[in-house]
């Protein structure tokens, strides 16, 4: 009797892990590099995209995939810029290389999800957040936890004087690009 309980242990021990790699989800997080640029129509209600505010590329696993952010929530504390948004990962990358992005129609989405970050005075940003949909070849990241890091560049750009008794042109600083790193765990 002992050698068939001892028998039915093996074998319950055995197929628990075989099982355990298949249930548990990937093993290896997937992460590549982002491009980025800042969409100078952000927040115009006339611009084409006035709710994404940047835009680009990120590879993983070998492809190059378009990539959107939409922001949901910011406030400064100090010099600490705090923000949330919802992220977009689409099948095809987009065709922009910074200024006004003119088209909104990126692709079918294969990852989207949400997180929270920061950006420094030293122009470094972070976040963190959750895969909230996975689709296609990427369902299996479903509910898994993301993260990005990357340094913003910034441009001066001149824009009307809002200011109507002054009018002509005012020099700003905005973001230009957000080179970085994406990596799902």
């Amino acid at each position: 009797m002992s050698k068939r309980l001892l028998l039915v242990v093996t074998l319950i021990t055995a197929l628990s892990l075989v099982a355990a790699p298949v249930s548990a989800g990937p093993d290896k997080p997937i992460s590549g590099e982002m491009e980025l640029y800042f969409n100078l129509g952000f927040g115009n209600p006339d611009a084409p995209c006035p709710d994404m505010s940047w835009a680009g590329t990120v590879d993983l696993e070998g492809a190059t995939y378009g990539i959107a952010f939409f922001p949901t929530g910011a406030k400064d504390v100090g010099k600490v810029h705090h923000f949330t948004e919802v992220w977009e990962v689409y099948d095809t990358p987009f065709d922009f290389m910074g200024g006004l992005l003119t088209e909104c129609s990126p692709g079918e989405i294969v990852l989207s999800g949400t997180d929270a970050g920061v950006s420094s005075p030293n122009s470094k940003y972070r976040m963190n957040g959750t895969v909230e949909e996975a689709f296609a070849a990427f369902a299996q990241w479903d509910g898994r936890r993301v993260h990005m890091s990357g340094d913003i560049t910034w441009q001066d750009i001149d824009v009307p004087n809002p200011d109507p008794d002054v009018g002509g042109l005012i020099t700003i600083t905005v973001p230009e690009t957000a080179a970085g790193y994406f990596r799902i765990n």
